[in-house]
């Protein structure tokens, strides 16, 4: 088929180097002219794991074009339009931020091929959609929508092989021919009304942070009883029906996804007419875990009489190079408040405003030494022969 990808970023370009890869024939749109120029060259725009292998192929990059501008595109010969704008929070009204995604809705109202299929990736909440399309004369019955579920770190895994594909339409032939597209992939595709389909993304990322916020807790209580961590968790997640997977401690959860959806999850509702008090405390305790992480640091670098404090990976989490709602930056930052004197080690992102260490020779005598979340095994080796005769300590909030 002839696919549009509206939007490079982690979800636009692994769906449409994704969907080049089985040999359709992708056109991607960005407004940034540098970016386009940059994928034209084969720079890829960030870190994922298999993803520049498989967009510097030559069968799967013959398959792809990029464009700055809706005018270079030939839209008589287009079949769907995926729109994978960025949707973020506006951080003054927590309310979404919508500009992207009304541009480019705008943009597809004007172009002239009735057959095609513009289809939502982007999450967004139904009630902004029915906004935007009466704000720029769409008719919003004829969109139809095909939510996410992309890990960053496991993204080009999680496109070949998801759990499920959901499409939300009141068209039959549309939705039908978004069936078909996926009709290769091995897994269940279900097909929905609009709004079910939104919030099928929003509820899962509801229910994740949920889970990861509920283990983060679970694992304050079992150190406070003197239990042995892994053992506990891991007694508690071989019961079939709760399961081992996002079941991790960490010194907090982060990232692009789970806190702005969270936000707009509890927007959506009229909080006079429904309670939802599990879903709106979940920020809360992520708040609060972070809060007793940082305390906990403070606690282990007097009990072990050191005066540096070493965080060791910058991004929200392994695999990515991804810095939004970093639980490093914010322990950072918290630490930092205590006038504490703390440095982040990452030899592979540029960090502004931060102590940055590159090197594992650079870690000085008396550190604590914290691990945000599982090494690579070399990088942890590097870490323990260094200071194996130097007053150092390691912690690892997630064993």
């Amino acid at each position: 088929m002839n696919i549009v990808v509206i939007g490079t970023g982690y979800v636009g370009f692994v769906t449409g180097v994704g969907f080049a890869s089985l040999k359709h024939n992708v056109s991607f749109i960005d407004l940034d002219s540098d970016k386009i120029t940059n994928l034209k060259d084969k720079v890829i725009p960030f870190y994922e794991p298999g993803l520049e292998e498989l967009f510097t192929d030559e069968k799967n990059f013959s398959n792809m074009e990029f464009y700055s501008s809706y005018s270079e595109i030939e839209w008589s010969k287009q079949e769907i339009v995926f729109i994978c704008v960025q949707t973020p929070n506006n951080s003054n009204s927590n309310s979404v931020d919508t500009k992207f995604l009304e541009s480019a809705i705008k943009e597809v109202t004007q172009i002239e091929n009735e057959k095609i299929i513009v289809t939502i990736k982007s999450t967004i909440p139904p009630y902004e959609i029915e906004n935007i399309c009466k704000k720029v004369g769409y008719d919003k019955e004829k969109l139809t929508f095909n939510p996410e579920f992309l890990r960053e770190g496991s993204a080009v895994f999680d496109f070949f092989n998801p759990d499920r594909v959901v499409i939300g339409g009141l068209d039959l032939e549309k939705t039908t021919k978004l069936k078909d597209l996926y009709s290769n992939f091995e897994t269940e595709i279900l097909v929905t009304d609009p709004i079910s389909s939104q919030l099928i993304k929003y509820l899962a990322n509801t229910y994740l942070p949920l889970r990861l916020s509920f283990v983060n807790e679970a694992s304050r209580l079992i150190e406070y009883s003197n239990g042995n961590l892994q053992d506990v968790l891991r007694g508690v997640g071989l019961d079939s029906r709760i399961g081992s997977h996002y079941f991790r401690p960490s010194p907090s959860w982060g990232g692009s996804c789970f806190p702005k959806d969270l936000v707009e999850v509890n927007n959506f509702y009229d909080k006079n007419l429904i309670s939802l008090p599990l879903i709106s405390n979940i920020l809360s305790s992520n708040n609060e875990h972070l809060s007793w992480t940082s305390k906990k640091i403070i606690t282990l670098l007097t009990e072990h009489n050191l005066e540096n404090i070493v965080l060791i990976g910058a991004a929200f989490k392994e695999d990515t190079d991804d810095l939004r709602n970093s639980p490093t930056i914010d322990l950072y930052n918290s630490l930092k408040s205590l006038n504490c004197n703390v440095q982040i080690l990452d030899n592979t992102i540029t960090l502004k405003d931060f102590q940055q260490l590159t090197k594992v020779h650079d870690i000085n005598e008396n550190s604590l030494i914290v691990f945000m979340y599982p090494p690579k095994v070399n990088l942890e080796n590097q870490i323990n022969s260094y200071i194996e005769n130097k007053n150092c300590y390691i912690y690892y909030p997630w064993k």
